[in-house]
């Protein structure tokens, strides 16, 4: 065998001066800049997704939410927000950030009571009302809270029946001039589609263990003695709304308070008239009550309860919710009706009618 580096004897094989495979004598093909290039950007892709997530990651942990500033130690006081409308359940989230139902804003209210840096409460409110049970529920924990250090409902753009209902554990109501809220009444809506059945040749059969098993059912007329019986859980859950604001308003006598709870609608300015509302201001008015109730001197410092925001509201400074559009606060305040598969109808604390009579409230 010739040393390395010298050819056979006999020479290469005709058509290169290369030996076997190195492609018929054809030079080494070079990497394609195309592929590199992809290599790079997936690298600096991957570079860059961790450095966002270390970056959310921190400002999740170190961000306070007074305005978005690092945490700072002292007195301050705490803001819970009740937003949209109010329903039973716990706490999502997403990348956008987080919903909340009633066990949530409950457990927002509780670690404001446990928190020794807090000396005050706001509860923020934009809300046109919803389950009766689980504004109750709110409402019992911010009386709880109240029985330990002072808070303050602030109501915005509306905080009317179920809204009101959860601010009259508050020890004073603040509200913008143009708040829309009252509302004190309670619906429960379902439908009837039986006629339209009937017109097609659909023939329902239902078989049941007693006469009110199937009450509210959209198959059949609603009975005289179905319609009594809901309209008198309709009024007892009336009564625990007026006995609440009663306790909350103790300026107003329960007769002036019946006057008020007919399912009207009012401005912030008509219900501070009324005696419904204390103050008319802002949040920062808000803020500034609680913290005076609190014993705070000088500017608070605020502490907000409730989800951490995604990651989106986390690097981009979003709210974790948007406010309520004049269109979606008149669609609120229309009563609109909430179904599930398993029953026909919940008890609403919500706002009434714009645009039908309230005796329509009940209607098949």
């Amino acid at each position: 065998a010739p040393p390395y580096g010298y050819p056979p004897a006999g020479g290469y094989p005709p058509g290169g001066g290369y030996p076997p495979g190195y492609g018929g004598g054809q030079p080494p093909r070079r990497r394609s800049g195309a592929a590199t290039a992809i290599v790079v950007i997936v690298v600096l892709l991957v570079l860059g997704v961790v450095s966002f997530l270390g970056l959310a990651l921190m400002v999740s942990v170190l961000g306070e939410s007074d305005g978005g500033s690092i945490a700072s130690t002292g007195d301050r006081v705490g803001v819970v927000t009740v937003d949209g409308v109010i329903m039973s359940g716990g706490r999502g989230s997403s990348f956008f950030g987080g919903v909340d139902g009633s066990l949530a804003i409950m457990d927002d209210l509780r670690e404001a009571a446990k928190d020794t840096s807090v000396k005050a409460v706001v509860l923020h409110i934009n809300s046109p009302g919803g389950s009766a049970a689980a504004s109750h529920a709110i409402l019992t924990e911010v009386k709880a809270l109240a029985e330990k250090k002072p808070v303050v409902a602030c109501m915005e753009d509306v905080a009317a029946s179920g809204g009101y209902y959860v601010a009259c554990g508050a020890d004073k109501i603040v509200a913008s001039g143009s708040t829309m809220t009252g509302s004190i009444g309670v619906i429960m809506s379902g439908v009837g589609y039986h006629e339209l059945m009937e017109k097609i040749g659909v023939d329902s059969q239902t078989i049941t263990s007693g006469r009110y098993k199937d009450m509210g059912s959209p198959l059949r007329p609603m009975r005289p003695d179905e319609r009594a019986l809901l309209q008198s859980m309709v009024q007892d859950v009336y009564q625990q709304f007026v006995d609440a604001v009663v306790a909350g308003r103790p300026n107003l006598t329960r007769e002036k308070v019946l006057k008020l709870a007919d399912g009207r609608i009012m401005t912030g300015r008509q219900a501070q008239k009324a005696g419904l509302v204390d103050e008319l201001g802002t949040y920062y008015d808000a803020l500034r009550i609680a913290a005076e109730e609190g014993g705070i001197k000088g500017e608070p410092k605020v502490k907000t309860f409730g989800p951490k925001g995604g990651l989106f509201e986390e690097l981009f400074g979003t709210t974790r919710t948007a406010p309520l559009t004049p269109r979606q606060t008149l669609f609120a305040m229309s009563g609109p009706m909430l179904l599930e598969p398993t029953t026909y109808t919940y008890l609403m604390l919500h706002s009434q009618p714009l645009t039908q009579a309230a005796g329509a409230a009940l209607a098949p």
